[in-house]
């Protein structure tokens, strides 16, 4: 086997950083993961519209993404108008929620998921208060948890493989398995609520993340 000069392995896969870069990339998706988190966040819980000043729209990506105008659109959104998309989407409904925002709901509660979750958080040290443990799959924690994940990439350098694996693993096993069809789903029930259309950017930038992730990482 070839050597990669500037290579991590460990057990079965390794990332090649040179092509990664990511001393100029991790900070950027990280960044990118934060905004969808905070974007995503129920705005009867925090103040999203304040948290998202200074954050941009563009952001120095390895692949296209640009949210100036959905940040524009959402910004002019109506807080209470906001809550109601929210509430109405998300939380309530005859029969439950109409798309249900968080993963083990929307999957119909498989075996093992919020374990799985549990092991991911546990393993790297990423701790919810206590506010927010029932809900550990909720979108936004999930991509919160992404943020995490890239910032520790972009900081660490003894310990930065374990973090690039777990992206690659995480966003395979807990984002691109339903944020495509919850996607669907919202674009059934309203697709010109200001929550669909931020859905539908993200499932466009997971796919590209993604797909970008798997072009750095590969088996030994």
């Amino acid at each position: 086997m070839n050597n990669h000069s500037s290579s991590e392995k460990r057990d079965h896969r390794f990332c090649n950083n040179d092509l990664r870069s990511p001393e100029n990339t991790a900070i950027f998706r990280s960044q990118g993961y934060e905004l969808f988190s905070l974007l995503l966040s129920s705005p009867h819980d925090l103040d999203t519209k304040n948290k998202l000043n200074g954050i941009a729209g563009t952001t120095g990506l390895p692949y296209s993404l640009d949210l100036s105008d959905l940040m524009n659109e959402f910004s002019q959104q109506d807080l209470v108008e906001l809550k109601k998309q929210y509430s109405g989407l998300f939380e309530v409904g005859n029969d439950g929620p109409p798309a249900p925002i968080r993963e083990d709901l929307f999957m119909l509660q498989p075996a093992g998921l919020r374990e799985d979750l549990i092991r991911f958080y546990d393993y790297f040290g990423y701790t919810l208060s206590e506010k927010y443990q029932w809900q550990m799959d909720h979108l936004s924690i999930e991509l919160e948890f992404m943020y995490f994940l890239c910032f520790q990439e972009h900081n660490s350098t003894e310990d930065r493989l374990s973090y690039q694996l777990a992206q690659l693993d995480f966003s395979t096993r807990h984002l691109i398995n339903w944020v495509p069809n919850f996607q669907k789903t919202l674009k059934r029930i309203s697709s010109d609520d200001m929550y669909t259309k931020i859905v539908v950017e993200l499932n466009k930038f997971i796919e590209d993340d993604i797909e970008w992730q798997l072009g750095t990482i590969d088996d030994l």
